[in-house]
């Protein structure tokens, strides 16, 4: 019997961190003469011919309710054979929510209600990308190869009713010379694209403003990339929750506001976080040997992921255990020319 493989995958784009001052236990080590080997910068894949578009939908337009407030948005995901790519005015909600290893047995795939009020910054209109790529191992889709995003939004807290957005998925598959055939079958990646326009009542900067990274030379930015990831595993090693706590807390504001928590709920999703950190169970693994560089937001943010299953850089391992891994992911941007790189 093979052992469950157990994993977590923290991440400051979703998850909220607040640290307590102080630097509780015994210091942790780190690997000697640690670092990243390779990076790469991640690129779609060549589209191989004209056909290959993105397939935008236009959504029956709707009536929002606007008696409600606080509004929370969702997109429901079902997919099949693919790894997905779903972003939210060119941010990801999640990175590996469907990548990597998890994809290449084949089968069908029905995701979490994804909440996507991390990417709303303010009310307006806001792009959806649904993309799906071949499943790990694979180098095109296949014919069960598909994706459905349903769009919907409810008031904060109350699960009772929800108000549906759009429905959007990839062609059906039609008969074609007396088989059935599905017009995305060899292609490097399909994308699916729709526009929703939302009502929130706040307004965050985040990256709105932020710097275009891709204007910078690309090998200068690998290397302060490589040193912020140092910083940050300098801080766990040392347990110093009172810096870890500063170097975050612009990215934990913004979660604060967009998802209404209040300060009990801040306290309560960090807790699993905190033991991992704190615990003495867990040693600081080495980096993985080769890491893929992803821009999102036009170039305003910018992170470092393993590059077969899109985990962060610095990981975790319980050293009774070395299945049990906890994976931290960080995003970067540069609010102003000159600054260093800051989490966001």
């Amino acid at each position: 019997m093979s052992r469950h493989i157990h994993k977590v995958v923290f991440c400051l784009f979703l998850v909220s961190f607040l640290f307590s001052c102080g630097q509780g236990n015994k210091e942790r080590s780190l690997p000697q003469n640690d670092q990243i080997k390779k990076i790469t910068i991640f690129k779609q894949p060549k589209i191989m011919n004209d056909t290959l578009k993105p397939y935008l939908f236009i959504p029956t337009p709707f009536i929002p309710n606007t008696n409600i407030k606080n509004k929370s948005y969702y997109i429901e995901i079902h997919t099949g054979n693919s790894q997905l790519e779903l972003l939210v005015g060119d941010v990801p909600v999640s990175l590996n929510l469907f990548w990597g290893e998890i994809t290449s047995r084949d089968g069908r795939k029905i995701g979490p209600n994804v909440p996507i009020n991390s990417c709303i910054l303010k009310s307006g209109k806001y792009k959806v990308v649904g993309r799906i790529y071949p499943r790990y191992g694979q180098q095109a889709l296949e014919f069960h190869s598909y994706l459905i995003m349903e769009g919907y939004y409810r008031e904060a807290g109350n699960w009772d009713y929800t108000y549906p957005m759009f429905i959007i998925e990839t062609p059906n598959k039609y008969h074609k010379n007396g088989e059935i055939y599905n017009p995305i079958v060899g292609l490097p990646y399909f994308e699916l694209q729709t526009e929703i326009e939302v009502e929130v009542p706040y307004e965050v900067e985040g990256w709105s403003h932020s710097v275009n990274l891709k204007e910078q030379n690309e090998e200068e930015l690998k290397k302060e990339m490589q040193q912020r990831y140092d910083d940050i595993r300098q801080l766990i090693a040392k347990k110093d929750t009172a810096a870890f706590r500063q170097i975050i807390q612009e990215r934990e504001d913004l979660l604060g506001t967009v998802y209404y928590y209040s300060e009990e709920e801040k306290e309560n999703r960090i807790k699993d976080l905190l033991t991992v950190i704190m615990s003495e169970e867990f040693d600081i693994a080495p980096y993985p040997q080769e890491a893929q560089l992803l821009y999102f937001a036009e170039g305003k943010m910018v992170t470092l992921v393993d590059p077969v299953n899109r985990e962060g850089v610095i990981r975790l391992v319980n050293r009774k255990d070395p299945k049990d891994i906890v994976s931290l992911e960080f995003r970067f941007h540069r609010k102003k020319p000159g600054q260093k790189l800051s989490v966001i």
